[in-house]
């Protein structure tokens, strides 16, 4: 009987060694996964810093020394291009092949953090945007005095647009891989789990 008790121990603790393995398994695929999604992110946004600093020099270039802008719209293009440049960086500053090696809860917490800062910039980016526009709208206007200024707003339309058509991809796209990293963090830290 007591042999009977010791094989069944025994064969207990093989399969619990086994469940503590596969959750190791598990652990690391997901961390996987999820650092990926990260990197994801990342890319973009080093993309999108990348641009704005880019994007300095060329609009003075474009709008000051060929199309006759004032300075004044550039400093207006500078401010705008700068503080979507910090506020990128801002909002990225926690996802780094670190937080995937962090406590899940702390990581969760800081993922939906930075999709909601990503959600908000809506609120703050497209404003500012239209506002620019306005303001290229009426430098066009000046500059033209009053003729042909319209080829040249329809042209800057089409640019917006375009604009705004590859920036709203780019935020969906990005609120989706924040989403899919918060919602396997929450599937994962739902499982049952011999070593939790």
């Amino acid at each position: 009987m007591n042999t009977e008790f010791d094989d069944m121990r025994q064969q207990l603790n093989i399969l619990k060694e086994k469940l503590q393995h596969q959750a190791i398994v598990n652990d690391q695929i997901f961390r996987r996964s999820m650092k990926r999604n990260v990197m994801s992110i990342n890319r973009r946004y080093t993309f999108i810093s990348i641009l704005c600093i880019l994007t300095i020099p060329y609009a003075y270039w474009a709008f000051v020394v060929m199309a006759g802008m004032s300075f004044y719209f550039w400093l207006a293009t500078l401010v705008l291009l700068l503080v979507s440049f910090c506020y990128t960086i801002y909002n990225g500053r926690n996802l780094n092949s670190r937080l995937v090696e962090r406590d899940l809860v702390d990581a969760r917490m800081k993922v939906a953090n930075a999709k909601k800062l990503d959600a908000d910039w809506l609120m703050i980016g497209v404003p500012l945007a239209v506002i620019w526009f306005a303001y290229f709208v009426y430098e066009q206007y000046r500059i033209s005095n009053g003729d042909d200024w319209k080829y040249m707003v329809t042209a800057g339309a089409v640019g917006a647009v375009v604009g705004l058509v590859i920036g709203l991809w780019l935020h969906f796209k990005i609120q989706s891989d924040y989403r899919q990293i918060i919602d396997e963090i929450d599937d994962f830290t739902s499982q049952p789990s011999l070593t939790r």
